[in-house]
C-alpha cells in the first residue's frame, strides 16, 4: 500500500509521513517513510543518473528569483524523476502488507504547473503515467496564513515568484499557495482523496490519528468483504 501525503508547501507533509509511518508500525503495520526526492536503485549507474536530476530539480545552491527555462522544462524533469520513483516501486519485492508513506506526490506538480501555464489537468496527468499511483491520499488541508509561521525559509517558487507574485514575501505566498490549495482540494474532490484540515490549534498527533482511523477503517471494511467472498452461498 502506498500513501502519499499531500498540500501545499509548509503544510507539514514530511513530518505527518514519517510520524505516521512510525506510528504504523507501532501500532502493529509494517511500515515505511519514503523521502520522494531521494530514492536509490543500487545500481551504480542508474543512482548516479538520478543524482545528477535531482541536482538539476532541487538544486543545494538555491533557486534563482526569475525562471528563465519555462514550465515545461522543469515539469519534464520532475515527470522523468517520479516515473523513477515508481519504477524503483515495481521493482521492489512485495512485502505483503508493507505501507509505504511518501511525502508529497506528482499531484502539487500537476496543481502547480496548472496554475502557471494553465495546462489541461488530464494533459498533466498523462506525463506521470508512469509514475506510482497511490492507493490513499491525504491532503493536508491548511490556510497559507498559518502554514507561513511554520517556517522561518521559503524558497523563490514557494513564495510564487516565478509565477510572478511580488512584493511582500509573506503577501506572495499566501496569494500564491492559496491558488495551488484551490486545486488541490478540487482534485481531492474529484479523486476522493482524505483531506484533513488543520488550524492554529492542530496537533500532529490529532492529523496522524485522523490518518489512522482511516486506515484502520478501509481495512475493516476489506476483511469484511474478504470474509463475504469466503462464506458459501446460502
Amino acid at each position: 500500500m502506498l500513501i502519499a501525503i499531500e498540500g501545499i508547501d509548509g503544510a507539514g507533509k514530511t513530518h505527518i509521513a514519517r510520524k505516521l509511518a512510525h506510528n504504523l508500525r507501532d501500532g502493529g503495520y509494517l511500515a515505511r517513510y519514503l523521502n520522494k526526492s531521494d530514492i536509490e536503485f543500487g545500481d551504480a549507474f542508474t543512482d548516479s543518473r538520478l543524482r545528477l536530476l535531482k541536482e538539476i530539480i532541487w538544486p543545494e545552491q538555491g533557486e534563482p528569483k526569475i525562471d528563465l527555462l519555462g514550465t515545461h522544462f522543469y515539469l519534464f524533469l520532475l515527470a522523468s524523476w517520479f516515473s523513477a520513483v515508481g519504477q524503483m516501486l515495481r521493482r521492489e519485492p512485495r512485502f505483503g502488507n508493507l505501507i509505504t508513506v511518501m511525502d508529497g506526490s506528482q499531484f502539487r506538480v500537476v496543481a502547480k504547473a496548472h496554475c502557471r501555464a494553465k495546462i489541461d489537468r488530464a494533459q498533466l496527468l498523462d506525463y506521470f503515467d508512469r509514475a506510482a499511483e497511490p492507493d490513499l491520499v491525504v491532503l493536508l488541508e491548511i490556510e497559507p496564513h498559518v502554514s507561513w509561521h511554520r517556517r522561518t525559509v521559503f524558497k523563490e517558487t514557494e513564495m510564487g515568484r516565478w509565477d510572478g507574485y511580488r512584493g511582500d514575501p509573506r503577501d506572495a505566498y499566501c496569494a500564491y499557495q492559496t491558488k495551488i490549495q484551490n486545486v488541490l482540494q478540487e482534485m481531492a474532490c474529484e479523486r476522493g482523496w482524505l483531506v484533513v484540515p488543520q488550524n492554529e490549534d492542530t496537533r500532529d498527533t490529532d492529523v496522524v490519528d485522523c490518518i489512522l482511523q482511516h486506515i484502520a477503517a478501509q481495512h475493516d471494511v476489506e476483511e469484511y468483504h474478504l470474509a463475504r467472498k469466503a462464506t458459501p452461498c446460502e
